[in-house]
């Protein structure tokens, strides 16, 4: 973003911008299934980028700092944040970034003030950095702390008040229910978005919920915990689920996303031992809170497990597609699209949109699942018919804490 910020108002020179380039900068970079940006470069150091850091403060000459590179800085959430028009070198403690409403990762910024090419001071007006792009990059990678961080400079809710003023409200913990990717408001005015509240006091799944039947809970972590699947396939048939309320694996905040993973790992450790692997899924469909169902499987039963998924997915009229080992969920599906997702065994990932014209069909895990090459279940398609009493359930849950205490990792 080169130039001198306009203080938010409209117009400008060559030698300016203003609000809405930010704003437009901003929706460019939020489409599409990127995981976030890696640099970003700004004339102007953004608003207050040196509050929280005692050890690195410095003066400042000019004091050319803005708002609106602060809010830009903010929305995109860059690994690195360059900027040069005070002609000072600031290198700032790295921050974390929250995480907001659009569930993006919790990365860390570096912020570099740099001086003007060959200043008297000799102060660094060059940087060097190799940087692997964050696509490329581990969540774990990116969730690694250094000891000097500190908290965000930024607030989001002061940033707005000031630069949208009535013009924009900061936002709203409310679930939208419309595409991400739409055009943007200017484009249609004349439209008005659906906007529903969702009620988390009567989700079966968020565990704060009166809703949620708590004997069923195995073990509960920081935001993940784990439960027995209530009319389940088999007797070790568990779900994962977020602690809190979060509709599908792919808007899930990065922390979220490593604690199913060492769920995922727990549970492998657990039915290896009883010559099983577990297979998940996931039905990002009629269902308002994330569970990842786990059902073990023989290991004789992995042969072919693929084709099997393939060929019942065919007979239902859509493909399942193997997700590239390099790719993630989350760039293949944009957040708010219907999906279903399976992972094999040996961990291999089929997926598939859910279209609105496809008749997909609610059981469809659990339909192949149950099939005869695999566990040869077909009175258990439905979960229905398969709920116990509640006596049951509980001497059940009481099994499989014993079962999954070696591998629980929430102690």
């Amino acid at each position: 973003m080169s130039g001198i910020s306009s203080d938010g108002q409209a117009g400008g020179n060559e030698y300016t911008y203003t609000l809405e380039d930010a704003v437009f900068l901003k929706n460019l970079c939020k489409r599409g299934s990127s995981r976030g940006v890696d640099i970003l470069v700004t004339s102007q150091w953004p608003n207050e980028v040196m509050r929280y850091d005692s050890t690195n403060k410095i003066k400042v000459g000019l004091n050319m700092h803005t708002n609106v590179a602060a809010w830009l800085a903010l929305q995109l959430k860059p690994r690195y944040h360059l900027s040069g028009l005070e002609g000072q070198f600031y290198e700032r403690a790295p921050f974390r970034n929250p995480v907001g409403n659009d569930s993006s990762l919790e990365i860390a910024t570096r912020f570099l003030g740099l001086a003007r090419v060959g200043n008297a001071n000799k102060e660094k007006w060059i940087y060097a950095v190799s940087l692997t792009p964050i696509d490329k990059m581990s969540i774990k990678d990116l969730m690694q702390r250094t000891t000097d961080e500190t908290q965000c400079p930024f607030n989001l809710v002061e940033l707005e008040n000031i630069l949208f003023k009535n013009k924009r409200k900061p936002e709203e913990n409310i679930q939208y229910f419309y595409d991400t990717n739409s055009p943007e408001p200017e484009q249609v005015k004349h439209k008005k978005r659906q906007k529903i509240e969702f009620d988390q006091s009567k989700c079966w799944f968020c565990l704060a919920s009166p809703s949620v039947e708590k004997h069923l809970v195995v073990a509960v972590g920081n935001s993940v915990y784990l439960a027995v699947a209530k009319g389940g396939l088999v007797d070790q048939h568990l779900l994962i689920c977020p602690v809190e309320h979060h509709q599908s694996s792919i808007a899930l905040p990065d922390s979220v996303v490593v604690e199913v993973d060492k769920f995922k790992d727990a549970l492998r450790s657990m039915y290896i031992l009883k010559q099983m692997e577990p297979v998940f899924f996931e039905r990002n469909y009629k269902t308002s809170h994330m569970q990842i169902q786990a059902v073990p499987i023989p290991l004789a039963a992995q042969k072919e497990l693929k084709d099997i998924f393939r060929d019942e997915a065919e007979g239902h009229g859509f493909v399942l597609e193997e997700l590239e080992s390099h790719n993630r969920l989350d760039q293949v599906l944009a957040k708010g699209v219907p999906y279903f997702c399976v992972e094999l065994p040996n961990k291999t990932i089929l997926y598939t949109k859910i279209q609105s014209s496809m008749n997909f069909p609610i059981n469809f895990g659990r339909h192949v699942l149950a099939s005869g090459p695999i566990l040869n279940l077909p009175d258990k398609i439905d979960w229905k018919e398969c709920v116990v009493k509640k006596e049951i359930e509980e001497k059940l849950v009481a099994s499989l804490r014993k079962a999954f205490k070696p591998f629980d990792f929430t102690e």
